[in-house]
């Protein structure tokens, strides 16, 4: 990250992720991509950022924010015996949800739109933010992420610091960022 000096923190965080974003949004755009998000922890927080982005709709087709298991299995299909076993915040549950958010973005594209594009992209953000929340194994600021693509999809666990503002937005920060970097490999 490029710090700048007398800037805070936050400041250079939504900094660095608008500078991702508008790679992102050139790489969609390059090839003719679209992309979906789920999220957790962060609220909607990634989704907010990517829409601040003008002409985000030629490539963001929306998000969705999963804050209760009973919406990661209803609207992701994340299963049940994922979330009994791994847990809300695991890998395991952030893969179901990007490949969950992927095919209902898919469906809703076959729909009456009926053209799917060839390169659709999701990410999935699943954590703990605090203060509260924390176990072992598993402190506050335990982030895991799944970016899927066209040609599969890749993982991270991730442990921020700070407090839950500061663990959200680097999160999404860390989402934009990997999402930038799996495009630059298409």
């Amino acid at each position: 990250m490029v710090v700048v000096s007398g800037v805070t923190p936050a400041a250079q965080i939504d900094r660095q992720a608008l500078v991702h974003g508008l790679a992102v949004a050139f790489g969609l755009l390059r090839l003719k991509g679209r992309l979906m998000v789920a999220e957790s922890c962060t609220g909607g927080l990634a989704s907010h950022w990517i829409t601040a982005i003008a002409g985000s709709s030629r490539w963001f087709d929306g998000g969705i924010v999963s804050y209760a298991n009973e919406v990661k299995s209803g609207l992701l299909s994340v299963k049940d015996s994922t979330l009994r076993h791994a847990g809300a915040v695991s890998i395991e549950t952030a893969v179901e949800m990007a490949d969950g958010v992927r095919r209902q973005h898919r469906r809703i594209l076959a729909g009456p739109i009926k053209h799917v594009p060839e390169h659709l992209f999701s990410f999935a953000i699943t954590g703990i933010a605090g203060p509260q929340g924390g176990q072992p194994g598993k402190p506050v600021g335990t982030v895991c992420f799944a970016w899927a693509g066209p040609s599969g999809v890749e993982t991270e666990r991730r442990f921020f610091t700070g407090d839950r503002a500061a663990v959200q937005r680097q999160a999404c920060a860390w989402a934009i960022a990997g999402l930038f970097a799996r495009l630059c490999r298409v």
